[in-house]
């Protein structure tokens, strides 16, 4: 588990840069959308019910990773992958890559969403199951251009025997993030509170964009658990081929 962490960590800090832009593409304008809408609107349409305005929030939050997430996941994936194996990449490349992959990446996720969210509202164990099973519907979709029921078919061979280690290795991954998350907002906030003020519209968006940026390692991971049992399955392959 800490292993991929720290590959995925070594990966995300070595290439910075790019997979900064490329999650601001994103994030970004999105970022400002959010903090624009906690700081200036939610107060006032949520009556002030601080639990109402994080609801409010979260909405905003997850439509749009759910209609834009395609394009920066997409991309982080196909970028990985050329950096692994040592080739060459760029953001426009990248960005174009993930734009011929969106829409099947947009529809298998929607179809598998809507799998996994039936397996939860029958019981929690199967709806948890079934999203280990598709844990790395992402990179299938964007590295093998699968989507469906056979991106789905895939990912449950490729998870096959690691899935609880995939489980654990993100809740260890996320709980960093959050350890990370407060630790920056304390440090970005700090002087705000020198000159009496609790608010600012830059350091909110700031902030933000620093958190998402954040969460493309755990997408690392999942390309990181993709990779090796994709090398495990051309091992195995080439075994069987010599006898």
């Amino acid at each position: 588990m800490i292993q991929k962490i720290n590959q995925a960590t070594m990966l995300f800090f070595n290439n910075w840069k790019l997979f900064g832009s490329i999650v601001l593409t994103v994030w970004l304008p999105g970022s400002i959308l959010l903090v624009y809408l906690r700081l200036y609107v939610f107060p006032a349409t949520a009556g002030g019910d601080e639990m109402k305005m994080l609801m409010q929030e979260i909405r905003v939050s997850n439509l749009i990773e759910a209609i834009f997430g395609p394009f920066y996941v997409g991309a982080l994936i196909y970028a990985a992958s050329r950096i692994t194996k040592e080739m060459p990449v760029d953001y426009v490349q990248s960005m174009t890559h993930a734009a011929s992959r969106s829409f099947k990446l947009l529809g298998t996720r929607i179809g598998t969403g809507l799998i996994i969210l039936v397996g939860l509202i029958a019981l929690i164990i199967p709806g948890v199951v079934l999203a280990l099973r598709f844990a790395l519907i992402d990179p299938v979709v964007v590295l093998e251009d699968l989507d469906g029921a056979s991106a789905r078919n895939l990912s449950i061979q490729l998870t096959k025997g690691k899935r609880w280690n995939i489980l654990g290795t993100m809740i260890l991954a996320f709980i960093g993030i959050f350890l990370s998350s407060f630790l920056i907002s304390f440090l970005l906030y700090l002087p705000l509170s020198f000159i009496g003020q609790t608010e600012n519209f830059v350091i909110a968006v700031i902030a933000e964009c620093a958190v998402n940026i954040l969460t493309s390692i755990p997408i690392l991971i999942l390309f990181l658990f993709y990779k090796d049992a994709k090398d495990r399955q051309l091992v195995s392959l080439a075994r069987t081929e010599e006898q």
